[in-house]
């Protein structure tokens, strides 16, 4: 069972299309692979912080009709009008919202970067990284052992 909602994983989906990103060259990722990632991400928080984040996606869908103001909620805004709506959160005057958006924005990064595509697009790979930063500790650390 998923630690979020249909209702919540359809909040996540919607902002994943406005974050990831686009262009030429840049390696797509599956929405519902981002959201299936927040989803698994969500019990690992701090009790209090996975209990009350469907409370902030909550606010992010439904703020739409109080602060786009919109007559739908976010996940049914156009894509253009959900970039504006999000470019409104990280703008904010109120720090709760700009610290939500930041969050959310930010986990639908992780899992994007996190993709084996994306980092090999990049050149980085997991395996080497470690064996290089194993390599560099035991020459930094090898008089202590």
């Amino acid at each position: 069972m998923s630690a979020l909602g249909p209702w919540s994983r359809r909040v996540v989906g919607a902002l994943a299309e406005v974050v990831l990103p686009v262009g030429d060259g840049v390696p797509p990722v599956a929405t519902h692979a981002i959201v299936d990632f927040v989803a698994d991400y969500v019990p690992h928080m701090p009790r209090l912080l996975a209990l009350l984040f469907p409370v902030g996606l909550m606010m992010l869908e439904l703020g739409a009709f109080f602060l786009a103001p919109s007559l739908v909620p976010f996940s049914a805004m156009s894509l253009a009008r959900r970039r504006r709506y999000v470019d409104g959160w990280v703008h904010a005057r109120w720090r709760l919202r700009r610290d939500l958006i930041k969050a959310v924005k930010g986990l639908c990064l992780l899992a994007y970067y996190s993709d084996a595509r994306v980092g090999a697009k990049l050149g980085y790979t997991v395996e080497s990284h470690v064996a290089d930063v194993s390599a560099e500790r035991l020459r930094r650390h090898a008089q202590h052992i």
